[in-house]
This record gives C-alpha cells, structure tokens and sequence, in this order.
C-alpha cells in the first residue's frame, strides 16, 4: 500500500536543503544575496532612469550625466555580486544531485532484504530514484527556492514603491485626502484578494500535479518494462511463439493514451492560472490608474511615472512567478520527502559489532536452535522449531518436496531475514551479535535465481574484488570454463549481455557455471549451492559432482538440490518436511529406512529408468 507522505513547509524545506549541503553556510548566504540582487538590478533602473528623465527635463545635464555614470556603477557592481552569487550557488547545490544519487544507492544497498522485498519500500525507492534524475533532487529544490526568494523580493520592492507613492500622493495637497485614503483602501483589499485567488489556485493546481505525478510514475513504469521486454532476446520468442504482438502492442497504446488524459489536466492547470492572471492584471490596472490619477494632479514626475510603471510590470510578473514556483515546489515537494523518510529509515534489525575470529583452519561452527520462522505479514511458519549443526569440513544436503523450507533455512542462516523464534549461533555466540559484513564473509552462495551483471566475465566471478588473474583462472580451470573464456572475443575481459551493446549472452549453463565458479573465488569456508546444477547438460553435472570434493577443498558446503542422485556425494543428508527436519543421516541410512527420502529417490530412479526403456 502507498504510504501518504507530508509535506513540508517551504521553511522546514528551507532548513533540510540548507543543512544537506556542505558549505550550506556559504549557500545559504548566496541565495539570500543573490535574491536580493536578482532582484535589485531592475529597480535600480528605474530609479536611476527616472532621475535622469527628471534632470534632462529640467535641463540640469551635468547632474544626468553623474545620474548616468552613477546606474553604470551601480548595475555593475550589483551584477558581479550577482554573478559571484550564481557560481557559489552552483559550487555548492550542483554536487548535490550526485550525492542525492549516491546516498540512494547506499541506503538502497544497506537496507534489510526483507525490507527490500516490501511494496512501500519498492515505491519509495522508485520515486526517490525518480526525484535524483532531476524531478525532486535537491539541486532542483535549492533552484526552486532561489527563484521563489528571488521573485518575493521584486514584489517586496514593487510594494514599497507603492507605499512611498502612497506617502508621497498623503504629503501634498494635490489630491483630496478622501479620494487618498478610499483608493488606498481599494488597493490594499484588491492585494488581499490577490493573495486569497493565489492561495486557492496554488493549492487545487499543487494537488492536481501531485495526483498527475502518481499517475505518470506507474505509466512510466509500465513504459519502462515494456521496453525491456521489447528488448529482450528471452522475451522475444515467447512473444512470437504465443503470438502476442497485439497483446503488447495495446499495452504500449494505453501508455500513448495516457498522454491525452495529461493534457486535458494540463488544460486544468491552465484555467486556473488563467483565473489568477486575471485578478493579477486587474490589480495592475488599478495601479496604473492610481499612478495616473497621482501624475495629472502633480502628486509625481514623469520619471517617477516611468519609474512606478516599471515596478508594476515587474510586480505582475514576481507575482506570476511566485505562483508558479511555489507551485513548483509544492509538486518536488513530496520526491524530497519521501528521499529524505526513504534514506533515514531506520535498519529493523540489531547490527551487531563483534568481529569475526581469522581463523585458517575455518573452525566455524554454525548451529540453529529450535528455530521458527514465518515471513512478515504472515502467520503461516516456514520452519518450525529447526535445531541443526552444521558440522566442520562436512558436505550437508538439504533435500525435501517444493515449499519445504530449505531455501527460507538458507536465507535465515545468511541473515537476509531474523528468526521469528529461536537464535541461530556461530561459535556459541548469535549470530546478530557479530558485525553484519564480517559475518558475510565467510559464506559463498550460489542461489538458484542468481543474478550476473552486465560487466566483463572476471569482473563477474570477482564480485568487486581485486582481480588475481593466477587464481581467476585457476578457478576457471576448475570449474570447466577455461575454455568458454578463450573462445570469448575479449577473453576474460568481454561484457555479458547486450545492455552495452556489444557484449555476449551465455547459455543458462555457461551462466550456472560463472555463478558457481563466482562463489569459488570468494574462497569462503562455507560454501552454499541452491540447485547449482539445474540448468547443466547431464555430463557437466556429473561432472561438478565427481569433482565436488576437490572444487570445495575442506570447506564446509551445504547443498540444496531436488535430485537426488546428488546426495550419494554428500557426508550427511538432512530431509525437510514442511518446515520440520523429518529424516537425517548418509544416503544408505536414509534407503535404509524406507521414508521421505527413500521414496524420494525411489521415485525419479524409476521415472530415469522409465523414460531409459521408453528411449
């Protein structure tokens, strides 16, 4: 379910931005400094203009001249400032897009799996990957808010200038003081009802944009996987051998379609912006008629007219402008705030702090104790009241029907999810209490759902370690891949997949075999292996089993397998039976007793030798 989020205040966001910045000090000074001089350099034009008209037409030359000499200055001194403001903005706010990118990433990799696993969390990660590409990042935010101080500070102006015409038209005799305090009074409501339109628009179009924002991340979303499967050399057999062209065809045709359904809401926006422009221009008028009124009766000069007039153009355009990045910000609004509850969500699970022991005879003993286990959000158990060693240097099978527990007891001895009931201990100790990446070291896993990259074949097997080519291909040697490795265009080196362009697909074999040979490396001392020969040809697998021993060493290895031919390699076979270790023992104690596994075995060397004598 999606989680509403809150918003923030343009204060409370004005806080956040500021202080995730290094050197926000030194940003948060050039934003109100830039504003003011964003702002600034128009006025100080009209000001200037208007006392060089006034002296020209009171033909006092000298004085226009030094009027002149002194708005060149002026706008040049501001301007610089203005400039320098600009370059610190960008010194400081740019790096902050990649930070934001960067923090993702790590939140996204530091996160619990079974955290990973969940919809809000998978929503959360998407709009906050969506906000880092530039809708909501904080670079943006800190230009929005730039621009809205920006245009708060033109229309700041523009209303003393109105104020010091108001005092001025007060002063003189020029105008009856009635005619003064009624069309001052008619101002300063037609402002209140400016301010009443802007808020009442600002908030149906912020609310809109954010119902539209939703609704363009799940179209985005849906064009994004269809492109993948459009892509996709595994989808597109199924997609010609089923014959569903049409089928996706009218998928892509409702995302096409969703973009009329933008534009009759983009036709909303804009009616009611239209309805605050209107108000806006009226407001103007009724300036402009009140600046006329004050420049007939000899209340102002001319310059002061030209100088009044350019603050009422410039007031209607600040405050159009602060409507719509307020409103900008509103609709970023909620990318950052859900970055900011994505990335400070707390980890569920005690971190512990013990170091592993380096040990170089791997004397690891890992043992679960009358553990149970039900997934979050459920109250089916997987496991219940599991008590196992894992005994060192020993080749553990873990056998049993589909839905078992034997991958869900992997995952809990992994720490990719906690016990629902019981502990799991290495050395005595439990294993929550020891540092989360030490303790990781000393496992390499091959899943059956493993993943490779799209990133050279040794960069693959060394999994972020320093590449030793004597011992990568040693292990390739091992694994039987030496030979697949040479035949590749760049050797070791070349890309798999397509995703770069150029790089080369392996067979679900070849792939199994990178998996399998990508834990070896790890030289870890417990070696697990989820069905790791599934996709392999008969002669290869026979071929990883006959070698087992020598490609595991004296490590300890638990392996999972739905064949049990397997098992005959293995010290100790362990049967899992709903969620319950029902039988243990070697594969001729496991015969002998005639149970689970016996009819297990019994059943596929009857289907073997059934579909032999069909052959």
């Amino acid at each position: 379910m999606e989680k509403e989020v809150r918003q923030m205040s343009i204060k409370e966001m004005w806080n956040y931005l500021i202080f995730q910045t290094k050197g926000y000090r030194q940003l948060g000074a050039a934003i109100v400094a830039g504003a003011v001089c964003g702002a600034g350099i128009s006025y100080i034009n009209s000001i200037l203009y208007a006392r060089i008209i006034d002296t020209l037409l009171l033909e006092q030359y000298t004085t226009a001249v030094h009027y002149v000499w002194i708005m060149i200055l002026a706008v040049l001194v501001v301007r610089m400032v203005y400039i320098m403001c600009n370059q610190i903005f960008e010194q400081y706010a740019s790096p902050s897009r990649d930070e934001t990118k960067r923090r993702t990433a790590e939140k996204a990799f530091s996160m619990e799996f079974e955290e990973i696993e969940k919809e809000e969390n998978q929503i959360a990660f998407r709009r906050t990957r969506g906000g880092a590409n530039g809708a909501g990042d904080i670079e943006t935010q800190l230009d929005s808010i730039y621009k809205f101080f920006t245009e708060c500070v033109k229309v700041l102006f523009a209303l003393v200038f109105l104020l010091i015409l108001i005092v001025q038209s007060m002063q003189g005799q020029h105008v009856a003081a009635w005619k003064i305090f009624l069309m001052t009074a008619l101002l300063a409501g037609m402002f209140a009802f400016s301010f009443w339109v802007n808020v009442r628009v600002s908030d149906r179009i912020g609310k809109k944009q954010v119902e539209l924002n939703h609704e363009n991340e799940r179209i985005n979303f849906l064009y994004g996987y269809l492109f993948k499967i459009f892509t996709s050399e595994t989808a597109a057999k199924d997609i010609r051998l089923y014959g569903m062209q049409d089928y996706l065809c009218g998928k892509n045709e409702t995302c096409i379609n969703a973009s009329s359904y933008f534009s009759e809401e983009g036709i909303f926006e804009g009616k009611n912006q239209a309805k605050f422009s209107f108000v806006v221009q009226l407001l103007a008028g009724y300036i402009y008629v009140y600046v006329a009124v004050m420049a007939m009766s000899g209340a102002v000069t001319i310059g002061d007219v030209l100088m009044y007039s350019g603050a009422i153009i410039t007031m209607m355009t600040g405050v159009q402008n602060v409507l719509m990045q307020y409103n900008q910000i509103n609709y970023r609004n909620e990318y950052l705030k859900t970055y900011e509850e994505f990335i400070n969500r707390p980890n569920m699970h005690y971190d512990g702090t013990l170091p592993i022991e380096k040990r170089d005879d791997n004397e690891y003993e890992l043992s679960f104790r009358n553990v149970s286990f039900c997934y979050p959000g459920t109250e089916d158990y997987i496991l219940k009241n599991v008590s196992l060693d894992f005994k060192i240097g020993q080749k553990m099978a873990l056998v049993g029907r589909n839905g078992a527990g034997k991958t869900t007891l992997i995952k809990l001895l992994l720490r990719l999810y906690e016990p629902t009931e019981g502990e799991i201990c290495l050395n005595g100790i439990n294993i929550e209490k020891y540092d989360y990446e030490e303790y990781m070291q000393i496992f390499s896993v091959v899943f059956q759902d493993f993943k490779l990259f799209a990133f050279p074949l040794d960069e693959n097997i060394a999994a972020g370690e320093q590449v030793d080519k004597a011992r990568l291909k040693q292990v390739l040697t091992k694994i039987g891949l030496n030979e697949f490795a040479e035949r590749l265009p760049q050797k070791k080196r070349t890309l798999l997949y397509q995703e770069n362009g150029e790089g080369v697909t392996p067979s679900g074999g070849e792939a199994q075999k990178v998996a399998i040979a990508r834990a070896l490396y790890k030289n870890a001392p417990f070696v697990i292996l989820d069905e790791p020969t599934a996709a392999l040809d008969p002669i290869a697998e026979a071929g990883i089993y006959e070698n087992f021993d020598s490609l595991v060493g004296e490590k300890t290895a638990v392996y999972i397998s739905h064949r049990m031919s397997s098992c005959k390699f293995c010290d100790r076979i362990v049967v899992l039976d709903h969620g319950e270790i029902a039988e243990e023992g070697t594969h001729e104690q496991l015969l002998e007793q005639n149970g689970i596994y016996a009819k297990l075995y019994q059943t596929q060397a009857e289907y073997y030798v059934t579909a032999q004598a069909g052959a």
